[in-house]
């Protein structure tokens, strides 16, 4: 373990891959079982995970898959049925493999039982066992106990070795012929035996051994004060090793005189033979498909993601110089400094943009575990629905999808409990006893979109009511859709009794948290009896943003661009007071008007050059009254950190090109609380 412990986060990667993919092609062979080529893809996998935690001496791991590909050749072959028994068992071993993974990642001593999930494999694997196996790999004649090139000096180690009370034993090990990594099997069987003895010689020569040009047999003497059982044992406790072949030595000389050196000779030949006969032609196509291989796979690298945050940074200080520069530039009006300076821009854009598209993941990456989540689902809750995922190419930064997974659970597991009625009830409504529920995602300019949908019963405005109204939430005045609006309230729910999936008042008010910590908005629109969809607005990095530089009385603001629908130099009368509250008549639609410099407390200045910024927030529309307008920029985005995470105004800080720090403003906060405080209707 120790010896492996550099590889052990390749190890966990490619594991969280083929463990992703098995669940993936089970969900198919679920709905496909007759499609044998989706076994195939399963019994890859499982073999490949089978290979690594053998490597790495991960004993259960290897045990379970072993059992579980036992099942694969028998679903492959057609000897059983992917029915519901056999998908639900592959499944709990996968639940338990992932288990298993992660006691690793954590370090978790606790070996976990699979005893029970061993007998149920095997109780399906009918008349299959280890005894067969063995006794046809026992009648092949190639596997035999001959050694070819022992010396003297071999000889005479093992004599001494004798006399020092030390037992010489002869092997012959034959390694199973699917498997793919053969080379480490032999390994393991070797580090296995030295933990009782020595190795004094190995057949075929080490190079062999490791280019894996051996079959699947291979040869060895050993020296141990163990018994001939014992070592047997040892070199069989090793997956995928068929079977074990030992001799006591009684004497050495012996060795020398069963020495075949006529097969040596008969080899030789047969390798000449073997070789003339080969085309050279297809020599050549060997070799090109070689190096076409190494040529693909040098195509990608796997990279440690600190190292992709410290070049994000570094990009994020080299935008913050550039502007810097640039500053300095337009003082001194030097024209020897315009080119350099505009090939320093044109590099660090390059830069910044490549880096943005490193950091780019796709949603897929978060959205590949929810068809197994939703199946799971319909079968605690007795309902019928599938998943539907469109759109889950679409890109994200990686700091953003990592975060979205809690969020986009809360409104599958909400849209399956609440909004999926039973199949009678669905059929009794028109609808079809399938319900469906639907994940797109798409970008829209800078921002990636994503819909969560459902054909379900809806949110009832007046179920909601009455159970806001229950909790002392107030909801006078509010219309159907304000209504609807409230679940997103904390500690709110309509669910009657508490079940495993909902109904403890928690999840929606978390989903809006998440979304709003990461920059981004939801949206609710429901009909009664028809479904209900969900629609979050998420930035496409946090990192490095256009932003618009605006004057607050003396002070400069940063907000990002993103969100400017249009800016309007307004004649004073063109805002109105309505109550409490001033609007911009903006094509006859009434738009609140929020003064920054009131929300910060700022002084006002004179209101000659008042601009007016209309901004859409969700499904409303602002307009942000500020002092002057500056100019578009792009900016770095730096986190205020856990000191300041109580200022709910901004989204964090920005360093200009003469040094000076400005804060970014959290638009949507501003606009929420201003609305909450002004209790405005329109």
């Amino acid at each position: 373990m120790d010896e492996n412990s550099k590889y052990l986060e390749l190890f966990f990667e490619e594991a969280d891959e083929h463990l992703q993919s098995l669940n993936e092609q089970v969900l198919e062979l679920e709905k496909h079982p007759e499609q044998s080529k989706i076994v195939d893809v399963m019994f890859r996998s499982a073999h490949t995970i089978k290979g690594m935690a053998a490597t790495m001496g991960f004993d259960t791991m290897t045990k379970l898959t072993h059992n579980m590909e036992n099942v694969f050749d028998l679903l492959k072959s057609a000897a059983i049925q992917a029915d519901e028994q056999s998908i639900a068992l592959i499944f709990d071993c996968l639940d338990t493999l992932s288990q298993l993974v992660e006691d690793l990642r954590e370090d978790n001593k606790v070996e976990r039982d699979i005893s029970t999930l061993v007998e149920r494999l095997n109780a399906v694997v009918e008349g299959e066992n280890d005894e067969t196996v063995e006794e046809a790999a026992l009648t092949d004649d190639q596997f035999n106990l001959e050694l070819h090139k022992l010396d003297d000096s071999d000889i005479q180690v093992i004599e001494s070795a004798n006399e020092n009370g030390f037992n010489a034993y002869r092997l012959a090990v034959k390694i199973a012929e699917d498997s793919s990594m053969k080379n480490a099997r032999v390994f393991l069987v070797m580090s296995k035996l030295e933990q009782q003895g020595d190795v004094l010689y190995i057949e075929p020569a080490a190079e062999v051994l490791e280019n894996e040009e051996f079959g699947e047999v291979f040869k060895l003497i050993f020296l141990s004060k163990a018994d001939e059982e014992t070592v047997k044992d040892l070199a069989l406790d090793n997956s995928e090793i068929d079977a074990v072949l030992i001799e006591t030595v009684t004497d050495a000389r012996m060795l020398i005189q069963s020495n075949p050196i006529e097969q040596d000779e008969k080899e030789e030949v047969s390798v000449i033979e073997q070789e003339e006969k080969t085309p050279t032609l297809t020599e050549n196509k060997i070799t090109e498909t070689k190096a076409s291989s190494k040529q693909v796979m040098n195509h990608s690298v796997r990279v440690d993601i600190d190292k992709l945050d410290t070049f994000m940074n570094l990009v994020s200080e080299l935008v913050i110089y550039r502007t810097q520069l640039e500053d300095f530039s337009a003082k001194l009006q030097s024209a020897e400094l315009n080119e350099p300076l505009e090939q320093v821009a044109r590099i660090s854009s390059e830069l910044q943009e490549l880096v943005l598209k490193i950091r780019m993941q796709p949603v897929s990456a978060v959205m590949n575990r929810f068809p197994r989540m939703v199946r799971d689902l319909a079968n605690d809750l007795d309902k019928q629905f599938e998943l539907v995922i469109e759109g889950e190419d679409t890109e994200l930064d990686r700091t953003v999808v990592s975060e979205l997974g809690e969020p986009l659970i809360h409104l599958i597991r909400n849209a399956a409990d609440h909004g999926i009625e039973m199949p009678d009830k669905r059929l009794a409504l028109g609808k079809p006893a399938k319900g469906q529920i639907k994940i797109t995602a798409y970008q829209e300019g800078n921002r990636v979109v994503l819909t969560i949908s459902d054909d379900g019963k809806g949110l009832n405005p007046e179920v909601i009511k009455e159970s806001a109204d229950r909790k002392g939430i107030p909801t006078e005045g509010l219309n159907d859709k304000e209504l609807q609006q409230l679940i997103l309230h904390a500690g709110f729910s309509t669910a009657k009794e508490v079940t495993s999936i909902s109904g403890r008042g928690v999840g929606m008010d978390v989903v809006k948290q998440k979304i709003n910590l990461l920059g981004g908005t939801i949206e609710i629109d429901s009909v009664v009896d028809r479904g209900t969809v969900f629609k979050v607005n998420l930035p496409l990095t946090l990192s490095i943003i256009q932003s618009l530089l605006i004057k607050v009385g003396e002070e400069t603001f940063a907000m990002p661009l993103g969100i400017v629908q249009k800016i309007i130099k307004p004649e004073l009368t063109d805002i109105i007071q309505v109550h409490n509250q001033e609007i911009y008549l903006f094509e006859e639609v009434a738009i609140p008007v929020i003064r920054l410099n009131e929300v910060f407390d700022i002084p006002a200045v004179e209101e000659d050059n008042l601009h007016l910024i209309l901004v859409n927030q969700g499904d409303k529309q602002y307009a942000l009254a500020v002092d002057d307008i500056l100019r578009q920029q792009e900016i770095a985005i730096k986190k205020l950190g856990s000191e300041l995470s109580l200022m709910k105004k901004y989204l964090g800080a920005t360093i200009m090109g003469n040094g000076g720090i400005i804060m970014i403003l959290d638009i949507a906060n501003i606009c929420k609380e201003t609305s909450q405080e002004t209790n405005y209707e329109l």
